[in-house]
């Protein structure tokens, strides 16, 4: 019985990170705070980000990062280094946010997610959720916007795969229509689930 619940608590708080394998993660602020309006808040999120692929060497696939949260694809060779991307990510961004802000709030963060992509079907359909995210919480309201913008990685989706296969992504996920003039009726717009 000791063992059993000496396992248990071991797995809950260390858990086993597969090497070589794609994860997904998703941060959110705490009580969901807008802590990342402003440009150059957000691009505290992105060096964090570029950080994780120059000092870690962790490649990075995608990435969107809102006003209130962000997601990010990234590739681990060695999975005990999901210690270190967590780390650099929540840890460095309140770090360098705070040299900069006063914080509203004693925590900067509320919910984590880390997913094991396990699948092809579920590697696309988190590409095109992260790409789209920001035409998702209507930060842009075109593709074009998106594609524009440096806190999605549609931009490179589009320039690697073509625009048309980078919105079938999003399309894939989100449903996202647009006007002659390529504005989002985000009356319309609904997540697809995954």
């Amino acid at each position: 019985m000791f063992m059993r619940k000496y396992y248990r608590r071991l797995k809950e708080s260390s858990p086993y990170w597969p090497d070589n394998s794609v994860y997904f993660l998703t941060d959110s602020a705490f009580l969901h705070f807008p802590f990342f309006q402003k440009e150059e808040q957000k691009i505290i999120v992105l060096n964090q980000i570029k950080k994780i692929k120059n000092q870690l060497g962790v490649p990075v696939s995608a990435y969107s990062i809102a006003i209130n949260h962000y997601h990010i694809k990234f590739y681990l060779k060695n999975g005990a280094d999901m210690k270190k991307v967590k780390q650099l990510l929540r840890g460095g961004i309140s770090y360098e946010y705070g040299k900069k802000y006063k914080l509203p709030y004693n925590e900067m963060w509320q919910s984590r997610k880390i997913i094991r992509i396990t699948s092809e079907e579920m590697n696309y359909k988190i590409s095109g959720y992260i790409i789209g995210n920001l035409l998702k919480h209507k930060e842009v309201s075109t593709f074009e916007e998106l594609k524009e913008n440096e806190f999605s990685s549609y931009w490179y989706a589009a320039d690697k795969y073509g625009n048309d296969i980078a919105q079938e992504l999003v399309r894939g996920v989100i449903d996202v229509d647009e006007d002659v003039h390529g504005g989002v009726d985000f009356n319309q717009l609904k997540e697809i689930n995954i």
